[in-house]
């Protein structure tokens, strides 16, 4: 499992394999970053620009890897479609300098985006992340909309209807627990 605490060491590692360009982390990776109170993972999810390196660092770092094997935690390196968040996530993105490698910035998306990349799958680790996102970036209804609206599976680029489907599903438990905040 990856401590929230050891994110920071584990992607300056990734980032001089990547020597150059982007590593944009998301999922609980991101919310190391953002989180007083940042869940525990069993990876750290990210994807590389330029891609073709994400190849190296994923043979490297990737599971069951020799890095794996030696600290305990590993990465998964993903294509950008993995994350499906809004259209303007980037805006809201934090955007840090690797100290362990200068010519790489991490691209670190918001809480709220992170949230809602997570509601096609939304199972219990989803849910958990969920509670702890919202106790410290509560979201307003009317914000949780207009997120809702931009999202790719509302705002047409994914077209699966059982992908739509699980989304839609989550969005409506993600509603109740936004009613239920602001109602207490």
């Amino acid at each position: 499992m990856v401590d929230p605490a050891e994110v920071p060491k584990l992607l300056g590692d990734a980032a001089r394999l990547l020597r150059r360009g982007e590593l944009v982390v998301f999922g609980s990776g991101a919310l190391a970053f953002w989180l007083q109170d940042a869940p525990r993972s069993r990876d750290v999810d990210l994807w590389c620009e330029p891609a073709e390196r994400g190849e190296v660092v994923e043979a490297l770092m990737g599971e069951l890897s020799w890095y794996h094997d030696r600290h305990g935690a590993y990465v998964e390196v993903w294509g950008p479609e993995t994350f499906a968040a809004q259209r303007s996530w980037r805006q809201r993105a934090r955007r840090l300098q690797s100290d362990a490698a200068p010519d790489v910035t991490l691209v670190l998306p918001h809480p709220h985006d992170v949230l809602f990349a997570k509601l096609e799958r939304m199972d219990e680790s989803d849910v958990d992340h969920l509670r702890r996102i919202l106790a410290e970036f509560p979201l307003a209804p009317e914000r949780l909309e207009a997120l809702a609206q931009e999202a790719p599976y509302s705002a047409g680029d994914v077209t699966d209807p059982e992908r739509i489907a699980r989304f839609a599903a989550g969005l409506e438990r993600l509603r109740k627990m936004v009613e239920a905040a602001h109602a207490g």
